[in-house]
Parts: structure tokens; C-alpha cells; sequence
């Protein structure tokens, strides 16, 4: 399935290097609708008594290596379709970057040339940072053009293409580069490449990231190393001088190499956990890899070093049914499988349970194959950034086969938008019983939402004998007088005799949680229910979960959790927008091809919305960003209507919003 993509609908794009010499916004097609404006949050410190494994080592980090929305000749930030490619678990991951290039403007899409440098995903890249994890571009060879076009240095010493790759970053809003070398040049061009990567590093803001794929060596030859050794090392620090920051170690290592690179980063003086990634490539082998994880986190030791994961996508890509509407609780399945470990329990510890050779490349997927692999969560600790109010979540994954608004549905088209994604729960999913049956089951909804794409949905048998805890978010929260917590949830079937619950685990005290009442069922209709923390002032909220409890047993509860919120003063409303105006318009048919821009509040904003008015009153949502920029895909014309009424409205980080300005567009 190829995903539709207007002629005149902004894409990402490849860069060769006369394209980056001469790059500006400006000059560079649809720039800035392909910015990420989203700032990189901060992550709280751990606090290993709410982990899901308390034993893990916070010190390892993960590159995650993967492509965003699966489609590698047509990169959009966002579009029509709900059946894409969406990472939920941004909390193992320190490092997202992708490793395949996109196409140069102008590109045979049949027969496309890639470019040797392309920008990460924007709206990824805020979903990154929304999470507190840097995104990263991508340098890719081989390709059909001059390698050596790449390295010119002016006579001062610098080197435009890496002047330009900063300057790109620094605009497009990302974090550094993965720089994938994969094929040999002359031993002069390797050499100038090694003085320009010191260059990049020596110039780059502090917070920029360079990450190397072990492939060609400063000879440029090349010959994968499989570990950090004398060979690969100078493209680290090159008699003293400082290079790339971090080593994508090549796959085939093992328990000496990885000891052995750990040793010789520790004899230079570098610190094992911020330089050594040595790779697992899950793309060609799924769950299971041939290179044992257990030699960089040796069980029941100190973890070695840190971890890259490669082709983590295969979780959709190389599910037979993706592109089904109906079948992508299969899809997150499979993704929790793949992160969680193969009971779907982050705090289960057993890992793996089947041991057998790794099957071929490309193979069939085995049903059980799942039971070869241990889990992310098994090796590494889930990180959260909910250190500060307000906190809001809709559980809104980042699309939706409709878009709902105060639990209506605003637009019934599909879409998708990974850059408008929530901060989703830190384990998915921590389920206990609080008897002798099962718990309840756990999972998002897409056909119940009250703000967004999708809600949460917890639903099954529930009686006496399984009270239901769940656990969502891992927390450092302090409390004062003035925070209060509110729910919006509702209940299908055998509401009247259930309750929810809100738990609240606190820092001295992180076994127990405190259960606030909420209220009882409330049938199809949404219920918002606040509580005050003021009794809690003082305290630090460590953990927050959710729990149900019913009087009479039946198999018919669902409880849709549309949003859990928290704040510590008076709703704040933004200022209404300015400037918003329509920039260009391409009609066709019945429809309208809109480019759309207002004046940018650098703060004090959580998200814009872009509303169409209808001629019966009400509203329809045609999109929600970050950013002074909005691409409509197709606006139609509605009963022959000559104009139509645009409102744009500024949300605030607690969810209220401004005043609208109004824009029109003329369909005649």
C-alpha cells in the first residue's frame, strides 16, 4: 500500500551536498512546514523503588535505529491515513534516529535518488522530545554522486557542508546526526572526512549528538569491526581531538569483544555508557537475533555498556495484515511483545522462554517466536518526564480513524500525526488482580476517545475476587496545597455497580499506593471528577495508577479513561492568535489544498487547533500542531458553498484555549 500524497503537499527530502552548501529556508521547498518546534524535556532522576525491575541500572542508554511512518520514497510530518507505523514506547529510548535516506526534490519516485543527508521526521522529533529523547538526522553512504564534493574546507579551515549540517539541525529543530559510512572511499577523502567530523564536533552546540556506525575505518576501508578497538577508535578521539560522540557497535559481537571494547574505552578514558551502543538487529531477525543480548547485560552483573536496537518497526512492517483498520490491537501486540517482554509484563523478570538457533533472514514469523526474546524492559528501566505540572494526557497514540473533541467525534476522517501524540504510560502494561481471577484487560481504543485519536480502555470480567490495579505513570511530582487531579472517564455495561479509583505511590512510602475515590459508573456519558491533594502536601507522587473494583461480577465492564490530568494552579488561558491567515490555496474539484500560518507564541502553548465552522453551528477539526504553519490536505466544499470559515485557537499546557482568530478561504 502506498500512502496518498498530494502534489502539492509538503514532503521530506534528501540533500546531496550541493543541496546543503546552498541550503536556506528559503530556498529549501516546504522547509518550514518540516520544523519541529517541540523543546527536549527533562527527564526526572530515577528513582529505582517504582521501576518495574527496582535491580535495573539506570546508567545504559538506547539508540533506537528505525524508520517513522514506513515509507521510505515519500517522507510527510503527518497525514490521512489511521494504519501507519507509530512508536509508544519513547521511555526506553534515548536516541531515535533513522538510517535510510529519502529522495532529492525532483525525484523519480520509481526510480529514486536518495540523498546522502536527510532530516529526521519532525513531528517524530517532537514526539522525541516530548519524551526527552534527542532526535537524530541521518548521513548515508553509498550514493551515485562525488564523495569528495562533500569534504571541501575553505581556506579559514571550515567546512561548509558541516556548517551547513549545524545550521540545518538548528533550524529543522533535531539533535546531531547517525553517521551510516557503509561503503569504502580513497584513503584522502577518509582522512579530510575524520578532520571535518571533529570539525562538526568541535562547532556543534553542546547538546548536539554524533553517533558513528562501525563500517568503514579512517583508511577508508571497509571492514566492520564488531567491536571498539585501536582500528575504529580515531574517529573518537584522534590524538586527543575529540570526534563523533557514541559508536554504533556492528552486530556480530560477543561476550570478549563487548569486555574487550569496554577495557580500551575505559583506557582512553571514556566512559563506556555514553560512547559503546553495540547493535541488535531485530529488522532481519525479529525476536530473535543471532548475538546474545546477555553478553552486554550479563545477568545478574553490571550492564556492560549501552544498546542499539535496529529495525525496531518490525513490529508493523513485517505484520502480513498492517495495513487492516480492524487489526491493530494485533500490531501493538506485537509491539508489547517486542518492548515489554513476551508476557506483555514489564515487571515480569523471567525474560525468554524458548532457546533456539535464530532462524534464517526474512524468515516467516513464528507465532511463538516472540518467546525468544526478553524484552526491552528487561534490560533497561523505563524513564519518564513527568516531573513538573500541569501534566495532561488524552491517550492520544498519534492517529485515529476519527478525531474527537470533549468526547464528540469533530471529524469522522482518518489521520495521523505522530508529532500531537501524548506522553503514554510508562508501562504497557502493569496489571494486577486483587484476588483470585484475572485482572482486567488493558489496551487503547479507537472507536471511544474524548480528546484526540483514542482513549484508554480497560475492560473484561470484573467481581470481588479481581479488584484491578493498574499502573500508568512513573512520576517525581511534589505536592503543594493548591495541585489538584482530575479524571475524564466513562462506562459502558455493568457500570452501576463498579468504581474507579486514582492511586498515588509516594516517594516515602513507594510500596502503598493512596486510592482517592473517583466515582461510580456514568454509562455512555463522559465524567470529569477532581480531587484535591492538599492532605498530601508536601509529599512527592512517585507513581500514579488507576484502579476498578466491582460489587457484582460480569463480563461486560470497559471503563474509557479520555484523560488524567494534574495541575497546581488556576486554568490559564493563552492570548488569542494573530495573523492567522491563509497563505496559498490550490483547488480542485470540490476541494481545497491549503497552506495556513499565524504569528508563533514561543510559549505558554501547548498545541494549536485549527477548526472548520460549520453552517449548523458546530465545529470540525482540521488539524492540531505545534507550530506557526499548517498544511490541509483537502478541505471540501460543502452543499456549494463559496466561502468557508476557518478558527484557530492557542491550548494551553492544562488544556484551555484562547480566543480564536478566524481566517476565510473563497471556493469561487
Amino acid at each position: 500500500m502506498t500512502e496518498n500524497v498530494n502534489s502539492h503537499q509538503p514532503t521530506i527530502h534528501g540533500y546531496h551536498a550541493k543541496d546543503i552548501k546552498n541550503w536556506s529556508p528559503e530556498t529549501d521547498p516546504h522547509a518550514k512546514y518540516l520544523r519541529s518546534r517541540v523543546p527536549l524535556a527533562k527527564r526526572i532522576t530515577p528513582f529505582a523503588a517504582t521501576q518495574a525491575n527496582p535491580g535495573l541500572s539506570s546508567k545504559p542508554q538506547v539508540m533506537n535505529l528505525a524508520p517513522d511512518y514506513n515509507n521510505m520514497k515519500t517522507g510527510y510530518k503527518y497525514n490521512d491515513t489511521f494504519c501507519c507505523n507509530l512508536l509508544k514506547f519513547w521511555q526506553y529510548t534515548d536516541f531515535y534516529g533513522s538510517w535510510h535516506g529519502v529522495p532529492v526534490t525532483g525525484s523519480d519516485i520509481d526510480s529514486p535518488d536518495y540523498g546522502v543527508i536527510n532530516i529526521p521526521n519532525p513531528a517524530y522529533t517532537d514526539a522525541a522530545h516530548r519524551n526527552g529523547v534527542l532526535s537524530l538526522g541521518c548521513w548515508f553512504w553509498p550514493r551515485e554522486v562525488q564523495f569528495s564534493d562533500l569534504l571541501e574546507q575553505l581556506a579559514d579551515g571550515s567546512f561548509p557542508v558541516a556548517d551547513k549540517m549545524i545550521e540545518m539541525a538548528e533550524y529543522f529543530g533535531f539533535d546531531g546526526y547517525f553517521f551510516n559510512q557503509e561503503a569504502a572511499v580513497s584513503p584522502e577523502d577518509a582522512s579530510k572526512l575524520l578532520e571535518m567530523v571533529k570539525y562538526l564536533r568541535k562547532k556543534a552546540p553542546a547538546h548536539f549528538h554524533i553517533q558513528w556506525y562501525d563500517a568503514m575505518l579512517p583508511d577508508g576501508s571497509l571492514k566492520y569491526q564488531n567491536q571498539f578497538n585501536a582500528k575504529n577508535s580515531p574517529w573518537m578521539i584522534d590524538n586527543g581531538e575529540p570526534g563523533i560522540h557514541s559508536m554504533f557497535v556492528n552486530y556480530a559481537w560477543n561476550e570478549k569483544r563487548i569486555n574487550d571494547s569496554v577495557e580500551f574505552a575505559k583506557s582512553l578514558g571514556l566512559d563506556p555508557y555514553q560512547v559503546l551502543f553495540p547493535g541488535t538487529e531485530n529488522y532481519k531477525y525479529a525476536y530473535n537475533p543471532p548475538y546474545d543480548t546477555r553478553a552486554i547485560f550479563p545477568e545478574g552483573a553490571e550492564p556492560r555498556t549501552s544498546w542499539a536496537l535496529f529495525g525496531t518497526d518490525f513490529t508493523w512492517d513485517r505484520y502480513s495484515n498492517k495495513f487492516d483498520p480492524d487489526d491493530q490491537e494485533a500490531v501493538h501486540k506485537r509491539e508489547r511483545l517486542y518492548w515489554s517482554g513476551p508476557t506483555e509484563d514489564p515487571t515480569d523478570r523471567i525474560g525468554r522462554t524458548l532457546y533456539e538457533p535464530y532462524p534464517d533472514p526474512f524468515h516467516e514469523v513464528d507465532p511463538w517466536e516472540y518467546r525468544k526474546w526478553d524484552g526491552v524492559a528487561h534490560y533497561i528501566p523505563e524513564r519518564s518526564v513527568i516531573g513538573g505540572y500541569p501534566f495532561v494526557t488524552r491517550f492520544n497514540t498519534g492517529h485515529g480513524r476519527a478525531f474527537f473533541v470533549e468526547g464528540q467525534v469533530s471529524s469522522a476522517k482518518e489521520w495521523n500525526n505522530a508529532g500531537i501524540q501524548d506522553i503514554l504510560p510508562s508501562w504497557q502494561w502493569w496489571v494486577r488482580s486483587g484476588g483470585s481471577e484475572a485482572p482486567l484487560n488493558v489496551s487503547y481504543d479507537y472507536s471511544v476517545a474524548y480528546n484526540g485519536g483514542s482513549s484508554l480502555k480497560v475492560s473484561g470480567t470484573l467481581g470481588p475476587d479481581n479488584t484491578t490495579e493498574v499502573r500508568l505513570f512513573k512520576t517525581k511530582l511534589s505536592v503543594s496545597p493548591e495541585v489538584g487531579l482530575s479524571v475524564t472517564y466513562r462506562t459502558a455495561a455493568a457500570a452501576a455497580t463498579s468504581k474507579l479509583k486514582v492511586g498515588l505511590l509516594f516517594e516515602d512510602d513507594p510500596s502503598d499506593f493512596v486510592w482517592l475515590e473517583i466515582g461510580g459508573g456514568t454509562n455512555a456519558a463522559w465524567s470529569k471528577r477532581t480531587v484535591s491533594l492538599e492532605a498530601y502536601s508536601g509529599r512527592t507522587i512517585a507513581a500514579i495508577g488507576l484502579g476498578f473494583e466491582s460489587t457484582a461480577k460480569s463480563s461486560e465492564h470497559a471503563f474509557y479513561i479520555g484523560e488524567l490530568a494534574l495541575n497546581d494552579a488556576p486554568a490559564s488561558r493563552p492570548a488569542a492568535p494573530t495573523g492567522f491567515r491563509v497563505d496559498q490555496a490550490y483547488f480542485n474539484d470540490n476541494k481545497a489544498e491549503l497552506f495556513l500560518s499565524w504569528d508563533f507564541a514561543s510559549s505558554g502553548v501547548w498545541y494549536y487547533e485549527i477548526n472548520r465552522l460549520k453552517s449548523d453551528g458546530g465545529k470540525e477539526v482540521i488539524g492540531r500542531i505545534y507550530d506557526e504553519v499548517y498544511y490541509v490536505k483537502g478541505l471540501e466544499q460543502v452543499g456549494g458553498e463559496p466561502t468557508a470559515e476557518l478558527e484557530l485557537t492557542a491550548v494551553g499546557f492544562d488544556g484551555t484555549a484562547s480566543d480564536p482568530a478566524h481566517a476565510q478561504i473563497n471556493f469561487c
